[in-house]
Order: C-alpha cells, then sequence, then structure tokens
C-alpha cells in the first residue's frame, strides 16, 4: 500500500500550481476523442479542501479510462481532468471558470466560492458547475430565488446542516455564542443558525453573530467577547482555517465551553493546526458516510481510492497512542458522484459538447453514489444532498465519531480511522 501524504503538504498531484491533472495530457478539447472537466479549487490556500474533490474525481475519471473511456453518441471518448487553483478568491475562481469554457472544459466541480460571478458565463456556454463544499444555501438562486441553469451543489446545504446542529446544541444548552467568518458560506451559515436557534429556543449570547475576517491573524478580542457572556456553547461556521484559529484561540485563552462547528470542523486541518487538545470533545455536523440499505460500497469506494494510488488519506497526525490517524473520505465521494452525473448527462444528450441540452440533462439523470444511494440533482433546487443524512459528530483522541445521544448519528457505525489497519 502506497505510505499516505500527510495534509500538510497536500496531495502530490495537487499541490503544483500547473493547471495539468495528474496523469492526463493533451489540449482537452471535448472534440477529439477526450472529454475535459475542470475543477476549481483552492489548491494554494487550502490543500486539504483541494485534494477532497481531486481525489474523488480523479478516481471517477481513471476508472472509467480504465475501462477503455465513456461512449458519447456513438464515440468513446477519454476522460481529462485540468485543475484550476482559485486561491481561494471568489474573482480568481469566476475567471477559472471563463478559463475552463475557453479550454473546452465541458463541465467545473468545485468548491462553489465563486459561481455567482461566473453564473452567467457558465450559463451561455451550457456548461453546468458543480459544489462540492460552499453549503451557501442562495449559492444556486438568483434574486427571484430561481436556480441559474447552470449550477448545481453536491453537499450539504447551510439548511440542512444548521437545522440539525440548532436542535443538538439546544438539547445541551440554552445559551450559544455564534462567530462566523465573512466568506458568503460563513454569513449564510450564521444566519440559518440564528433562524434554527429561534425556532430550537436556543439564546444568542453575545446577543448578535460575531463576524470575524477570515484572514484576520488573531481573534482575541471575540474571544474575551463570549468569555465575559458567559454562553453554554460556542458555534463556529466558516472555512476549516477559520475553524482551526478560532478553536485555537478559545483553547489558548482557557475557555472550556463546549465547541459546536460546521461540516468543516471536521477536515483534518483543524486538528492538525489546533492540536488534540483543542479540539476534544469537539462536535461536527456532516453527512453519513453509508446509505442505509448499503454498508459495502462506501468502504469499497475508499479501497479504490487505495488501488488508485490517490489514499488512505493520512491526517498528518497521530492519536494518543502514537498511531497515526486516516481521514475518512466521506467529501471525497460527492467528487466521485459529480463526475458520474455529469457522464450521464452527457450520454442522455448524446453529445460530448456543452450546451442547454447538457444543462436540461444534469436535471433527469441519476447514477448509483459511492455510497450506494441514488443519486441526482432535483430539478426544483439544483441540490442533490438528502437532508435526512445529515447527522452529529464528536472528535475524541484526534477522530471524529458519531455521537450517541442523536437519533441518526447513534444508529451509524464508527469508522475505523487507524491508519495502519486500512486494508492493503
Amino acid at each position: 500500500m502506497q505510505q499516505a501524504r500527510n495534509l500538510t503538504l497536500a496531495l502530490a498531484c495537487v499541490a503544483a500550481t500547473g493547471a495539468a491533472a495528474c496523469g492526463s495530457t493533451g489540449s482537452g478539447s471535448s472534440g477529439s476523442g477526450t472529454i475535459l472537466i475542470g475543477l476549481n479549487i483552492p489548491v494554494s490556500a487550502d490543500p486539504s479542501v483541494a485534494g477532497v474533490i481531486t481525489r474523488g474525481a480523479q478516481l471517477a475519471v481513471d476508472q472509467a479510462n480504465a475501462r477503455g473511456g465513456v461512449k458519447v453518441g456513438g464515440t468513446t471518448y477519454r476522460l481529462l481532468i485540468k485543475k484550476y487553483d482559485d486561491g481561494g478568491q471568489p474573482q480568481q475562481a469566476a475567471a477559472n471558470v471563463d478559463s475552463a469554457i475557453h479550454d473546452g472544459a465541458v463541465a467545473m466541480v468545485e468548491d462553489g466560492i465563486g459561481m455567482r460571478i461566473s453564473a452567467a458565463h457558465s450559463q451561455a456556454a451550457g456548461v453546468p458547475e458543480i459544489d462540492i463544499t460552499n453549503g451557501d444555501t442562495t449559492l444556486l438562486v438568483n434574486q427571484q430565488m430561481i436556480p441559474y441553469p447552470s449550477l448545481f451543489r453536491l453537499g450539504i446545504p447551510n439548511d440542512a446542516a444548521s437545522g440539525l446542529l440548532a436542535t443538538y446544541v439546544q438539547s445541551h444548552s440554552q445559551t450559544a455564542a455564534l462567530l462566523h467568518d465573512d466568506t458568503d458560506n460563513g454569513r449564510d451559515g450564521a444566519m440559518n443558525m440564528v433562524s434554527n436557534f429561534q425556532t430550537a429556543g436556543v439564546t444568542l449570547s453575545p446577543s448578535q453573530p460575531i463576524e470575524i475576517a477570515a484572514d484576520s491573524p488573531t481573534i482575541d478580542a471575540q474571544v474575551q467577547e463570549v468569555k465575559a457572556a458567559a454562553p453554554g456553547a460556542i458555534v463556529l461556521y466558516g472555512t476549516d482555517l477559520f475553524i482551526a484559529k478560532a478553536v485555537t484561540a478559545f483553547h489558548a485563552a482557557g475557555v472550556s465551553t463546549p465547541i459546536y462547528t460546521s461540516q468543516q470542523g471536521e477536515s483534518p486541518a483543524v486538528r492538525l493546526l489546533a492540536g488534540a487538545a483543542a479540539t476534544e470533545g469537539m462536535k461536527l455536523v456532516t453527512g453519513r458516510m453509508t446509505s442505509e440499505g448499503d454498508a459495502t460500497d462506501f468502504p469499497a469506494f475508499e479501497k479504490a481510492l487505495a488501488q488508485d494510488h490517490l489514499g488512505p488519506t493520512d491526517a498528518g497526525f497521530k492519536d494518543s497512542e502514537g498511531q497515526e490517524i486516516r481521514q475518512p473520505n466521506d467529501v471525497d465521494f460527492f467528487a466521485y458522484d459529480a463526475v458520474h452525473v455529469i457522464i450521464a448527462a452527457l450520454q442522455h444528450q448524446g453529445s460530448a459538447n456543452p450546451g442547454r441540452p447538457l444543462l436540461d440533462a444534469m436535471n433527469v439523470v441519476t447514477v448509483k453514489s459511492a455510497n450506494g444511494d441514488a443519486r441526482g440533482f432535483n430539478s426544483q433546487n439544483h441540490e442533490a444532498f438528502a437532508a435526512q443524512d445529515v447527522y452529529i459528530a464528536g472528535i475524541h483522541d484526534m477522530q471524529f465519531e458519531p455521537v450517541k445521544d442523536e437519533q441518526l448519528s447513534a444508529t451509524l457505525p464508527t469508522e475505523d480511522e487507524i491508519l495502519s489497519d486500512f486494508p492493503s
């Protein structure tokens, strides 16, 4: 088994800022026997997020090519991936979509940060953009709350995540401090948390959410404000790097109040940067790995990643016994599914070219997910994640596992996260 990569360095095939994908060559023009799929990801700004999207998409492409390619409209095509580094900046992400369209990409799989800006251009080109990690509930819709024809999400939206998180926090505390970063996802997540806290009967303390610039070097003043308010819980919403910074700051200030976070809290970057003591006992909201009726497909997906030299994913740290920890690939499979939906849509329209027929086809095709679920986009809202699959996990000894005091979470298996236990 290939030695898994440390997330402090990022994946070998992600770390390079050049655009070419691992093992992919050629121009990527979709009219010359190849189909190009672009990855719009924060290669230089957040290697953990970039790695999650890259691994899943790369496996889907590699498997399709190993089978001889994909047949569309009577012609067999080889799939190619090209990576575009958005640097964590929405404007750069939008510019990357223009570059990908120029390069001949038929679709984009993304972190979603610039999709509102790029929507007009991707719609005009008929190039679908699929968000994997941005939960912003307003991301896919225009001011009239109508979905942009070219924007889709295959990940957990903030309304689903915040609903369960607020209910869970309420079962442990009647008061909570709410801190978020200034990204669109952080702001939208906080707005959803406020609404769901009101429904659940949780009072904010301090009385308003606290917004912190994602690139702020310190948050000491905000930590002291929360410390003075003495809430029963602290909720963090934003990027994994923001969460890591906040968790570190609260621990350094001697604050022992229970911390709850958005899905980004499961990122290995949080535990890697904040450390074991600061993250011990932290709770987070995330999505189930296995489907209700199939516990075999997700382990098979993780094994396939390893066989393709894309896993297992070394989290970059050890538990208290010195054992290296593995990060479950529970977000990677969304990117894997996204590529399969793109392929199915191309086959449905009978052409390897982007255009309005491809956008329409994205709303009608369904594929089998890497975790055994049926995966397809809802034509009304362009979402592909089932809200009932959200659960609560807790971090213990640098690993996260389902909690036992929430209805769905208590029924879910605990993933073995010891790296050496992973079958070779």
